[in-house]
């Protein structure tokens, strides 16, 4: 079932989350972050501004920033736009803290060119570690039997999540090109490349492999 993150943009600049859902760590293409945006701003139709979401990762503190692509449609009266939300937003635990910049160049009439640039306050998406499961203690107030229940079922909840991260980055491929031999996953390099004619494996500067050939 595809989750729905629901955000409205208003007149305040303020992203509010009005449908929220729990989104695990390396979740991919399952959840999908939603933003309503009010048409209108200061007698400005927005329909026309590019959105971008700009976003920083909470352990890296890498930045972020993708474009949001507009739906045909209005849903609710508000101009829609929909991303789904792969390995790149959930990669790592922790709050993700996200904004929108909405930009905008037109001419005017006399040949000036005018800019439009609007940012909104930023916001937090805690992204939940599969980890998390581990530290799911019972009701003491249960039933023994409850309590391992749910314990049994946490542990089962927990080895689902690790699955689908093992899915995303197992070996199950391997591509070679001009000489770079490199694994891949789900069709995506993974791991570092192997230059067969030197036998260097990069990156990581000076590590060699030997390559024999028969």
């Amino acid at each position: 079932m595809i989750i729905i993150y629901t955000i409205l943009v208003d007149s305040t600049n303020e992203l509010k989350t009005t449908v929220r859902e729990r989104i695990m760590q390396r979740n991919k293409n399952v959840d999908i972050l939603h933003f309503l945006v009010v048409p209108t701003y200061k007698d400005i139709d927005m329909g026309d501004f590019t959105v971008t979401l700009e976003y920083i990762r909470p352990v890296t503190k890498e930045y972020v920033t993708e474009n949001l692509v507009k739906s045909d449609d209005l849903y609710k009266e508000c101009y829609e736009y929909k991303l789904p939300i792969d390995t790149t937003f959930t990669k790592e635990p922790g709050n993700v803290e996200f904004q929108l910049t909405f930009t905008k160049v037109s001419m005017e009439d006399d040949g000036t060119v005018k800019q439009y640039t609007r940012h909104t306050s930023p916001t937090v998406m805690k992204i939940i570690p599969i980890s998390a499961w581990s530290d799911m203690i019972p009701d003491p107030a249960l039933a023994s039997l409850d309590q391992r229940l749910l314990k049994a079922d946490a542990m089962i909840q927990q080895l689902t999540d690790l699955a689908d991260y093992l899915d995303d980055n197992k070996a199950d491929d391997i591509t070679l090109d001009n000489g770079i031999l490199q694994l891949l996953a789900n069709k995506k390099l993974i791991g570092n490349p192997v230059d067969l004619k030197t036998g260097v494996n990069h990156p990581g500067g000076n590590t060699k492999v030997e390559v024999v050939e028969f």
